[in-house]
């Protein structure tokens, strides 16, 4: 199989998922109710905005323009590559797949028991594109079998235990990662609807989801609070108001100070992960002292929302939900890593 057949097999499943959203009906696809049964938190709603988002990647010219930037030769056909994904939000672990078949290794993928309705599909669906798939993209809930590099997404604990178990192998090992949100205290209404979506969307579960601010001191929230009603019947949601009640009631039982929304309690607090149902902020006041304050935590941050220029590759209120087929979680190039193993 050539790299543009594989081209061609990612642009058909992205008109796949175009059609899923237009109300097509598309053989095997489990429907949303049953998606949502087994991990509540992956609503219509979240499960949409993915399956519309990847639909705008996997077009053909994009993923043209994409692999041109990388020596893909066949050299690579007999690598067996194993991707032990995460489960936090849906096909979170699609992009490590997408990037690892359009490198033609073969693939052993874990999949989360948190999205194993899901990707169990969507890679079947890519199976069923051509017949000699089926002997080169497996999956699994258990056990890994034979491979040659590894490519593994988990939470800070399960990190220290990939590095045990992974340790002879060429690999990528992700940790635990956080978004945060410069603001100026002149944002526009727009802007700050667009910041809502920042930490809202996937209720906050995703390591591109902001989850701390930094603000001017004085930072008046009442603007914010107006544009982030927006999300207001987030609350009526049964998982994500039990964990914002309970916060809710532990700062009350502690007596600490929050701003309270209705549905996002907002606290000063320096950690940059926050539970579900609650967003840290942190006032400053020398924009240049906060820029190398957050340069020295460069591997603890996934995105930064701002429109000051001075922080590096920052991007824009509203975006960060909204990666694009370059945008590699932890900025490790998997592409170039999967490619350079035939150079060993």
């Amino acid at each position: 199989m050539t790299l543009n057949d594989r081209i061609e097999i990612l642009t058909s499943f992205g008109n796949d998922l175009a059609a899923i959203c237009n109300g097509s009906e598309i053989d095997g696809f489990p429907g949303f109710e049953k998606i949502k049964v087994y991990n509540p938190w992956f609503t219509e709603e979240n499960v949409r905005f993915c399956l519309q988002n990847w639909h705008s990647q996997l077009d053909r010219k994009s993923l043209t323009d994409f692999c041109s930037h990388y020596p893909i030769d066949d050299k690579l056909s007999d690598f067996r590559v194993a991707i032990v994904m995460a489960g936090n939000i849906p096909m979170v672990g699609f992009h490590d797949f997408a990037c690892a078949f359009l490198c033609g290794v073969k693939i052993v993928a874990k999949l989360s028991s948190k999205d194993n309705v899901l990707m169990k599909w969507a890679i079947d669906r890519i199976i069923a594109k051509s017949p000699e798939l089926a002997d080169r993209i497996t999956y699994t809930e258990e056990r890994l079998p034979d491979f040659d590099a590894v490519i593994a997404t988990g939470s800070n604990n399960t990190n220290r235990y990939f590095e045990y178990y992974f340790g002879k192998y060429d690999k990528i090992l992700r940790h635990n990662r956080n978004s945060v949100a410069i603001l100026t205290g002149d944002e526009t209404d727009n802007e700050l609807e667009g910041l809502a979506d920042d930490v809202f969307m996937y209720f906050g579960l995703g390591c591109r989801s902001v989850s701390k601010f930094y603000l001017p001191e004085g930072y008046d929230f009442n603007k914010m609070g107006e544009a982030f009603q927006k999300y207001a019947d987030i609350i009526n949601h049964n998982k994500y108001n039990n964990n914002y009640s309970y916060q809710y009631a532990v700062m009350g039982m502690n007596k600490i100070e929050h701003v309270n929304f209705g549905h996002l309690l907002l606290t000063e607090k320096k950690d940059l992960n926050s539970p579900i149902g609650v967003v840290h902020f942190e006032y400053y006041s020398d924009i240049n002292k906060l820029s190398a304050e957050l340069a020295q935590q460069t591997d603890n941050i996934q995105c930064i929302v701002s429109k000051n220029k001075i922080f590096e590759n920052c991007i824009n209120f509203g975006e960060t939900q909204k990666p694009n087929i370059y945008n590699f979680a932890d900025n490790i190039d998997t592409i170039k890593f999967i490619t350079g193993l035939c150079r060993k």
